[in-house]
């Protein structure tokens, strides 16, 4: 209970590499906002820009909603307890600490962490698809990660991985190394390119790992219209999702009827998301506004810390 009669205002903040979402709650989880800003995962963008485009969220939902008294970041990258440590001190020392109260507190975790909450879920495994791909097992006091580590050592699944089976894909077939795929024509409509030789002038740009996952969709396109490249590239990414999350639940001993949570725009995909209606039946759950989850883990330390300060 709130003695103070004063609202209280709990902030959750879902963090990707090309958009960041953040909603504000009470303590009855009542929505008092929802705003939405660029990028913030630290290893793309950079700690700067992450932590500038993370202050002006803040800084509007402080405008509108007046008081924060604790908030959780759920930030894509922060994979270990250095990357941890990293974004916490920026947060806790720059510029968006001493926009928030001191009392104000600080959350900081993956933002697959926030995904169960987000569905009511707490045992499960959260699987996003968004630009990068990342898998979390969660059975009591058990928790295990998979993949997640950035397109180099394991985003498979993700839009990178696609956008770059696409691309690859349509190269092959302009070059003839490969079989004809109607991705070819596709992805020089998308890029503006009249040959596809041209395509590295578009790719190898600072903001690489967004421009190739915003050719993802195209796989979808030319699936729909019959290209069977386009179909075995969203099998085989879809495949990727069914081993992660088979992988995590089984080292968190999940029974067979655990439910998974999944965000991300890869699950827009209807070849993907029937793959994996395949492989798990009525056990999926596509979670919308994942920031929610992280909101109600504010929430629930917020009060969790009023308990213990009273004992």
């Amino acid at each position: 209970m709130n003695k103070s009669n004063k609202r209280l205002v709990f902030v959750g903040i879902d963090g990707g590499a090309t958009k960041t979402k953040l909603v504000a709650i009470d303590e009855n989880e009542k929505i008092l906002l929802k705003l939405f800003g660029k990028g913030s995962n630290y290893k793309v963008l950079g700690l700067d820009t992450a932590e500038e485009n993370l202050y002006k969220l803040i800084k509007e939902c402080l405008r509108k909603v007046k008081r924060i008294d604790a908030i959780c970041f759920g930030l894509a990258s922060i994979d270990s307890e250095n990357d941890r440590k990293i974004v916490l001190d920026r947060i806790r020392k720059g510029k968006i600490g001493k926009l928030l109260e001191r009392e104000a507190k600080i959350i900081l975790m993956n933002d697959t962490e926030i995904i169960l909450p987000a569905a009511n879920i707490e045992n499960g495994v959260a699987a996003i698809g968004g630009t990068g791909s990342n898998f979390l097992g969660v059975n009591k006091d058990k928790k295990a990660w998979a993949g997640g580590l950035e397109y180099i050592l394991a985003d498979e699944g993700s839009a990178f991985d696609i956008g770059q089976r696409v691309l690859r894909a349509a190269l092959r077939s302009y070059d003839g190394r490969g079989k004809k795929t109607l991705l070819e024509k596709l992805v020089m409509k998308k890029a503006k390119i009249k040959n596809m030789r041209e395509i590295k002038d578009v790719v190898y740009k600072e903001k690489m790992k967004a421009i190739v996952a915003s050719f993802a969709p195209l796989a979808d396109i030319a699936t729909k219209k019959g290209d069977s490249i386009a179909k075995k590239i969203l099998k085989d990414c879809a495949r990727e999702y069914v081993i992660g999350i088979k992988a995590v639940a089984k080292r968190v001993e999940l029974k067979d009827n655990f439910k998974i949570a999944l965000v991300g725009s890869v699950f827009n995909s209807k070849i993907i998301l029937e793959e994996l209606k395949k492989s798990f039946r009525n056990r999926i759950i596509i979670v919308k506004e994942p920031s929610i989850g992280a909101a109600r883990i504010a929430k629930k330390i917020y009060f969790e810390n009023l308990e213990n300060n009273k004992r």
